[in-house]
């Protein structure tokens, strides 16, 4: 894959991954910050994608159309799925990953607190806590940010989703000049499509 199209959000993931140590599991955070529209995220009202469909441990969701797996593994990463728009000709191929975090199930709140300032403290900006998002009936904490790799800042709008006693982390990741409106109908569209095992 070329520097200039890259798939990971390796920050985002590393801070998403060190939830694991944190201690605050009782604290009392906003579910979002209020500013954004309430339907926004959550894919709700949304239109399901209609494009190919990835399964993970315990769930399924669909991609939008020209979406796909990558057929080259990535060193050192080992999502649970990992999608993205290879067609894509910004430079910057569009793409969602899932992880479980090693923690287990991470309360929401705790997310929202800790989350937001571990991504502030791997470099990222414009970090927002955003509206919590319904996921096919499973309640996901949402948190927006800009991360820059190889030289390229991108947006992450970010989902932790509790179900069956495990956290699950949906990162979606866009090229930088792609508006909140337009990330917004590409999530929208895959967790609208989102189903559980």
């Amino acid at each position: 894959m070329s520097s200039r199209s890259p798939f990971l959000t390796v920050l985002a993931l590393a801070a998403a991954l060190s939830l694991a140590g944190c201690s605050s599991p009782g604290t009392d955070a906003p579910a979002g910050d209020g500013t954004t529209q309430t339907d926004a995220g959550d894919g709700q009202g949304a239109a399901a994608a209609t494009g190919e469909e990835i399964s993970g441990d315990g769930y399924a969701y669909r991609v939008p159309e020209g979406w796909t797996v990558p057929e080259e593994d990535i060193p050192g990463f080992t999502p649970d799925t990992l999608a993205a728009d290879l067609t894509d000709t910004d430079g910057f191929a569009d793409n969602v990953n899932t992880i479980f975090s090693p923690a287990g199930e991470v309360p929401l709140d705790q997310v929202e607190t800790a989350g937001a300032t571990e991504l502030e403290g791997a470099g990222a900006t414009e970090v927002r806590v955003r509206d919590r998002a319904q996921v096919s009936g499973v309640e996901a904490a949402h948190i927006q940010a800009t991360l820059t790799q190889s030289g390229v800042d991108y947006w992450i709008e970010q989902f932790y989703m509790n179900n069956a006693g495990k956290t699950l982390i949906a990162t979606f990741s866009f090229s930088h000049s792609l508006g909140e409106a337009d990330r917004d109908a590409v999530v929208d569209s895959v967790l609208a499509s989102w189903s559980w095992d």
